[in-house]
């Protein structure tokens, strides 16, 4: 049985398009409260659970009343960490504060490619096996597009602290996908990381409107 991460499951009655984009929360998670690190994979110093639930919170508001983008917490057989279909998240319940942080607004960045391009979409169910190099930087491409609408989403929430944060995961996930789909073997996450990645750009959202791409039978975030 399905859970809601969001607090409101409220929709936009035109799912973003043609809606004015909200005005930022001021000083909401300008300054994160806490020291202590709680086990992060990384030494993002004044960052701890309890702002990464925050921030989580804010923006799984902000993409389900904007955008129509509902999240729900649902059980997701291992490996996998999450799913979409195009209309709808779903967060796997194992998940720690941190990794539904970055679920949420990595895969509402995905969300965005599939219902504005279709090649997006297409090399989003895709699971490559021995690819090309061309293939390799095609779908490098893709996950950097969707780290763009995360950090929009973001800062839209008023998700201002976690750029650094953002930018530093986003890479230990590309380079973590790039060694799956190279070798068919699953490295430790951590093993991927390095701190201090270049921030990164946001990318204006585009108007779109949600639609269901595919059956949940399968989930197909790693």
């Amino acid at each position: 049985m399905a859970g809601s991460l969001n607090c409101s499951r409220s929709r936009a009655e035109s799912a973003g398009c043609g809606l004015p984009r909200p005005p930022r929360p001021q000083g909401l998670l300008m300054t994160p409260q806490h020291t202590h690190r709680d086990g992060h994979l990384h030494d993002l110093r004044g960052i701890g659970r309890s702002d990464f639930d925050a921030a989580c919170d804010a923006l799984t508001r902000h993409v389900a009343g904007h955008y129509g983008v509902v999240v729900d917490v649902a059980d997701v057989p291992a490996p996998f960490k999450g799913d979409l279909d195009g209309s709808r998240i779903v967060v796997g319940r194992g998940n720690d504060a941190e990794e539904r942080l970055f679920l949420v607004a990595h895969l509402f960045g995905h969300t965005v490619q599939w219902n504005t391009c279709d090649r997006s979409r297409r090399l989003g169910m895709t699971m490559p096996v021995n690819p090309s190099a061309a293939m390799l930087d095609a779908l490098a491409a893709y996950e950097r597009e969707a780290c763009r609408y995360s950090q929009t989403a973001l800062h839209e929430s008023g998700v201002t602290a976690f750029d650094q944060w953002l930018a530093d995961y986003s890479a230990c996930d590309l380079a973590f996908l790039r060694h799956l789909y190279l070798t068919g073997k699953r490295r430790d996450f951590r093993a991927f990381w390095s701190d201090g990645q270049p921030l990164i750009e946001p990318l204006a959202i585009p108007p779109f409107s949600l639609h269901r791409w595919r059956r949940r039978t399968q989930a197909i975030v790693l």
